[in-house]
């Protein structure tokens, strides 16, 4: 039997992984709608506002166009691009970095914050719907969307994700999971998608 086809709908009935897959896809296009809604309200494009919501949290060792890129996975020129429409509607400013002035870091001024706080509510509508699940169901499907985008860094489909299972401190210990940073078991539940204290594998791990 050939492979199965993971978008035809009768070879995809008998095919547990393909039906994730499909499921995914249907999940991704949510957050498109969202992000394409919110854009519109406020004359942004979707990876405007996603960079918008980003450089609100993130710190400034961050918050530079070749982070950018590889943290949203996508050239750097698309970024810049973005970047400097962001600059003309005099939501974001360029400071140079200390000892390179070729280098910038970006920061909101308060127009860009106060935007910031209020776009980033476009995702509720799917938080909400995740709330309903059993807190049990959460951590599960916490620890399966993890280990997928895991296995996708592996395949180098996008960037390694800063999350703890591609940490340095990270390990399966007695079956579970284990932070030697921090000297403790980590329940499903206390994994990160975006850990502050990430670090990748040196060559020798």
């Amino acid at each position: 039997m050939g492979k199965v086809a993971i978008f035809n709908p009768v070879q995809q009935a008998g095919n547990v992984s393909s039906k994730v897959v499909a499921a995914l896809e249907r999940l991704s296009e949510a957050f498109r709608v969202l992000l394409w809604n919110e854009g519109k309200q406020h004359g942004l494009s979707p990876i405007q506002v996603q960079l918008l919501i980003f450089l609100l949290h993130y710190p400034p060792a961050k918050r530079t166009i070749t982070f950018l890129a590889s943290y949203f996975n996508m050239t750097k020129a698309t970024i810049s691009d973005a970047i400097k429409s962001l600059e003309s509607k005099q939501l974001l400013v360029r400071k140079a970095m200390s000892g390179d002035s070729r280098s910038h870091t970006l920061h909101l001024v308060k127009e860009g914050k106060t935007l910031a706080r209020k776009i980033e509510k476009f995702a509720d509508p799917i938080r909400e719907s995740v709330t309903l699940l059993p807190g049990g169901k959460q951590e599960e499907l916490l620890e399966c969307l993890l280990s997928l985008i895991y296995h996708l860094n592996q395949q180098l489909v996008i960037t390694p994700q800063t999350m703890c299972l591609n940490c340095r401190f990270y390990t399966q210990k007695d079956g579970g999971h284990y932070c030697n940073l921090v000297k403790a078991a980590l329940q499903s539940g206390d994994l990160r998608v975006d850990c502050p204290e990430f670090q990748l594998p040196t060559n020798n791990e």
